[in-house]
């Protein structure tokens, strides 16, 4: 099973590798795709570093990382991109793949505004990994699994946070991807 873990990863960090790493380690999907979103319909984005460049970070951020690589399908599909949109036209692309989604807690509390959200339950086994301060454990549904993978302790909105003053992000984001980042949000924030 390929997993989809889509995102605006701005930027990646540790926490998204760990997640991933979970799902892989416990076999619950064979690989990982990181869907890099263009821009969230569901959330501003004026903080957010442009697609290519956050995807040459990704990029880098996955080297040397098995069965794990960055996919910019929604680059070239019309925007705001939605989920069910990218799930169909990866698996038309892609008939001979399982795909499932992998999602934040968070998001499960606007699940039910997403573009067709009760085809995307019903098509794909989701994922659902969690996040500081979201109780997960009263949702029962077929298609969603909760999983246990660790909890990180910051966000990427954090991570920004401590970009802008001048703090060290060394321990939060993957060594491969620290130059860039620092170079592209210390010119952008």
């Amino acid at each position: 099973m390929t997993g989809l873990f889509f995102g605006s990863f701005n930027p990646i960090h540790n926490g998204h590798i760990q997640i991933a790493k979970y799902l892989l380690i416990n076999h619950l999907c064979d690989e990982i795709w990181f869907v890099i979103s263009p821009h969230n319909p569901l959330k501003k984005n004026d903080t957010l570093l442009t697609e290519n460049k956050r995807l040459e970070i990704l990029e880098a951020a996955l080297t040397g990382e098995k069965n794990m690589q960055a996919c910019d399908i929604e680059f070239g599909m019309p925007k705001p991109s939605y989920t069910i949109d990218t799930l169909n036209k990866l698996s038309a692309n892609h008939p001979e793949k399982t795909f499932a989604l992998i999602i934040g807690a968070d998001n499960l509390r606007n699940f039910h505004l997403w573009k067709k959200h009760e085809e995307i339950t019903a098509r794909w086994p989701v994922f659902v990994y969690p996040r500081p301060g979201i109780d997960i454990s009263a949702i029962s549904h077929t298609h969603i699994t909760k999983i246990d993978a660790p909890l990180f302790p910051l966000s990427s909105t954090e991570i920004r946070e401590k970009i802008e003053k001048g703090e060290d992000i060394t321990d939060f984001v993957p060594a491969h991807a620290i130059k860039s980042i620092l170079e592209y949000y210390r010119q952008f924030l």
